[in-house]
């Protein structure tokens, strides 16, 4: 892929050299990595959603660098092993619910560069108690490591009402309610951290608004006793609750960084890890209505919010290019001054932050979910520039003009114009051969399960 960096003066091509005394901060920031659950784009107002109550994303728009052609994967394990490896799919993705605990992570890095790291929330990525220490996290406070089958039933969850949290792999905590656990660990992590003098990295995947949608604390009729995930799962309408709980915790979030002096050397990102559920239809401000489109192979399934701010110190903007999860780990290593690895995908926004540019010509969207049993009837590869996007098997689609891919044009028959336009995007598609479903990026490395090996044999989405 070609990734060209524009360098700023003052010497802003690594954080290394401006470390040194080129213009970046003496103090090295600290970064709130914010990972929503479930929710495009078309769901916040300053993506020009209509539907629910966001402010406190609205406001964080407002004020730092919202991307507004930001791409996911079209689900969660896919996207979540992207942004810790800043690697496609197609070169280290091997099963859904799982990843490899030899990875070098974004936490790896931001370690070895002396933060603090810390992951709160949910996991999914393998039931080993351990195995998020092991991917470079100094604390863990997560849901659905181990616990999933075993603490679901007519009284309990597994993320929000009567839920088990696994704290650092040592012991099992209740919580009332799952989120506002997440929320009560976090801030006592970020005050622990605050005062002493090493800077912190918080990976903060919220379980909102992933379903079951199911009542939260603030809804009128709050009752933690409600029926199990599954029987509850085809309810959608508590999701204007939920996603109105979501945006309060961001605020919480923001409020409780400003209270311990430290939000002004914060970057704080946010992003979702996918589209919305396919079950929820969202009106829009221009008066057009929008169906989630999560597991799907078009942009409603990856078309993300993706919004970085750093108190006072980003110009506010919005920035057309593209970007995808690859580049969260460059971004974050760079600003804390590490060393990024060689190889990877994405390309660092830091300059960015710093009032410059940076070019991204494409993204790539090899999606293969590999569920434990079955292969996914959506499984897709193809490859997007600012206005096209390919697909293995010669699929054309114009995507703003047609975001829910209906209507194709054929490689075969397409006008040489279109076929130029796309063929950087082919050659890259192209790298990868033998796609089909069922083909993993990499092998399994570990001697764990998957979140899913126990799935009866049936898609469980």
């Amino acid at each position: 892929m070609d990734k060209k960096l524009l360098k700023l003066p003052l010497c802003l091509g690594t954080a290394a050299a401006a470390l040194a005394g080129c213009g970046a901060p003496e103090q090295r920031p600290n970064i709130v990595f914010f990972l929503v659950d479930d929710l495009g784009a078309e769901a916040f107002g300053c993506y020009g959603g209509a539907e629910y109550e966001t402010p406190n994303v609205d406001r964080l728009a407002s004020e730092g660098i919202m991307y507004t052609n930001a791409n996911s994967q079209p689900l969660s394990s896919p996207s979540r092993v992207q942004a810790m490896t800043g690697l496609y799919n197609d070169r280290n993705y091997c099963a859904f619910g799982y990843i490899n605990d030899d990875e070098t992570t974004f936490a790896h890095c931001l370690r070895d560069a002396g933060y603090s790291t810390a992951m709160v929330g949910k996991w999914q990525l393998g039931c080993d108690r351990h195995i998020a220490h092991r991917l470079g996290f100094d604390e863990t406070f997560l849901a659905q490591v181990r616990l999933y089958r075993e603490t679901r039933g007519p009284e309990q969850t597994d993320r929000y009402a009567n839920s088990m949290w696994d704290n650092n792999g040592r012991h099992y905590e209740y919580a009332q309610y799952g989120p506002d656990a997440m929320e009560e660990y976090a801030f006592d992590y970020i005050d622990r951290n605050a005062g002493s003098g090493k800077p912190f990295m918080l990976y903060y995947t919220e379980t909102l608004v992933h379903t079951p949608h199911v009542a939260t604390p603030d809804s009128d009729d709050w009752d933690i006793l409600y029926g199990s995930r599954f029987t509850a799962a085809q309810d959608t309408s508590y999701f204007r609750d939920m996603v109105k709980y979501m945006d309060k915790q961001v605020g919480n979030m923001v409020q409780h960084l400003k209270d311990r002096g430290i939000w002004e050397n914060t970057i704080f990102i946010f992003a979702a890890d996918n589209g919305t559920s396919t079950r929820i239809v969202s009106r829009q401000k221009d008066g057009s209505r929008i169906r989630g489109g999560k597991g799907e192979a078009n942009y409603y399934a990856t078309h993300v919010p993706y919004i970085i701010t750093w108190g006072s110190k980003v110009t506010p903007r919005q920035i057309d290019h593209l970007v995808d999860f690859t580049d969260f780990m460059p971004t974050m290593i760079e600003a804390a001054g590490g060393r990024i690895p060689d190889g990877l995908d994405g390309v660092s926004l830091y300059p960015e932050l710093k009032g410059g540019l940076v070019e991204k010509d494409m993204v790539l969207i090899h999606f293969n979910p590999l569920w434990p049993t079955t292969p996914s009837p959506k499984a897709s590869r193809y490859a997007m520039n600012d206005e096209y996007a390919y697909f293995w098997d010669g699929r054309i689609y114009r995507y703003r003009e047609d975001p829910a891919f209906t209507s194709p044009v054929m490689y075969d028959e397409a006008s040489d114009e279109i076929r130029d336009a796309v063929a950087a995007l082919k050659a890259r598609v192209d790298e990868y051969k033998d796609f089909y479903p069922d083909c993993p990026g990499a092998p399994r490395r570990g001697n764990y399960g998957t979140f899913y090996d126990w799935a009866p044999p049936q898609n469980p989405f």
